[in-house]
């Protein structure tokens, strides 16, 4: 095919598995809470979790080089989640993935571009 090139093979059209290690599969599915503050009939105030939608994300535990690097930082990092971008996360909300709660610690986006949003979070005790 003229023109045609693909992502995962090369111009001569052979497998280049350095091109699949590249893709990112979004087929973990999580659900994103927000924090919701009631005070209750005696002042106190209870803090409850509500769901804010289910999204597919890229799931991975970071590696021991990466956690390192984290700490340097002071950021306490064990998980990666990857899903499309949403303006409306901050790090005062939590994500649940098989039945875990993580904190999500930092939110990067790639360059400013608001393609995806890289989560990085921290299994709740």
């Amino acid at each position: 095919m003229w023109g045609f090139t693909n992502t995962i093979t090369n111009i001569q059209g052979q497998y280049n598995p350095g091109k699949a290690a590249d893709i990112k599969l979004k087929d973990k599915k999580i659900e994103l809470l927000r924090q919701v503050h009631t005070r209750g009939e005696m002042g106190i105030t209870k803090t409850t979790l509500e769901s804010m939608g289910t999204v597919w994300a890229y799931f991975r535990h970071l590696s021991g080089k990466e956690v390192f690097a984290a700490a340097t930082v002071n950021y306490k990092e064990e998980v990666l989640y990857q899903i499309n971008y949403r303006p409306d996360l901050t790090t005062a909300n939590v994500v649940r993935y098989n039945g875990t709660l993580y904190n999500i610690t930092r939110i990067d986006t790639f360059e400013g571009y608001k393609e995806d949003l890289t989560l990085y979070c921290i299994a709740r005790k």
